[in-house]
């Protein structure tokens, strides 16, 4: 079996000087290496600062990078994403957008350690504003009478400091003995942990996949397991993310296993040399 290609992505969170969050989201791959990087307050998460740099790229053809003094002020939440499109466009090929991205979903991620910062008078608060905001988004908030643990039992009076939150994504794509690819993919934050492997004809077409979670906040969760075969048939490195999205459950799915598979689909998408934006 031959190594194709590797990628590994990496988000962290932090508190620094006591009242701001640092953020950032880290891409090293077998063609890229590259950095987005947010400052923003603790309380109100308003940007202070917003960074990319593009280490490498094919050909040195993307390197550079830039401070994004237009998100000054923007809130790193739901609502950014519009103006991390306006901010950084298509630049290096959208890696800085993608890895921003990353940063302020690291950003709502973290919210959970600071709840109390944020303006939440307590644990029960937060957790009903999140039933009201994420209802029917993703299949542990579309079955919420059926959940047996709720976010704070699953999290635990553990409270942190400093370090808020971390993120990892690895994906590999080889070649194999017969000629076909077998491409898998890894997830693993601070809240869940799964893993997907397909397999892949001279086409491009998955022929076998699997999947499962070993830690998510409810067993209704790892129901999502039964998406992960929708793939077969699917030629993954043609699939747009929001394609990915509605075969792999919708609100009945997980946005974790969405991020994997679209991840899993850019390294097989590199392997096979096909070219396009995903």
């Amino acid at each position: 079996m031959e190594i194709l290609y590797q990628s590994s992505s990496f988000s962290t969170v932090k508190v620094v000087h006591g009242d701001e969050l640092l953020a950032e989201s880290i891409l090293i791959s077998t063609d890229f290496e590259a950095v987005g990087r947010l400052v923003a307050d603790l309380k109100s998460f308003r940007i202070k600062d917003a960074r990319w740099d593009v280490y490498r790229s094919p050909g040195n053809s993307m390197n550079g990078g830039k401070e994004l003094p237009e998100l000054t002020g923007v809130e790193a939440y739901f609502s950014a994403g519009g103006f991390l499109r306006r901010a950084a466009g298509d630049e290096a090929g959208g890696l800085p957008r993608e890895l921003l991205a990353e940063c302020v979903k690291g950003i709502i991620q973290a919210e959970t350690f600071i709840f109390i910062a944020r303006g939440y008078p307590s644990a029960k608060a937060y957790e009903d504003y999140w039933d009201k905001i994420y209802l029917n988004v993703c299949r542990y908030y579309s079955n919420l009478e059926r959940i047996a643990r709720r976010w704070f039992d699953y999290i635990g009076d553990y409270h942190r400091a400093g370090n808020l939150f971390n993120r990892f994504l690895h994906c590999r794509v080889c070649r194999r003995d017969d000629r076909y690819l077998t491409a898998s993919g890894s997830f693993s934050d601070s809240f869940h942990e799964l893993g997907v492997r397909v397999d892949l004809n001279d086409k491009g077409a998955i022929i076998d996949c699997a999947g499962n979670f070993l830690r998510a906040p409810d067993q209704v969760c790892l129901e999502n397991r039964e998406h992960v075969f929708k793939l077969i048939g699917k030629e993954i490195a043609r699939m747009e993310k929001k394609e990915i999205g509605e075969l792999v459950g919708g609100p009945q799915g997980c946005n974790h296993l969405v991020d994997l598979i679209h991840g899993i689909g850019k390294a097989v998408t590199v392997s096979l040399g096909i070219n396009g934006e995903k």
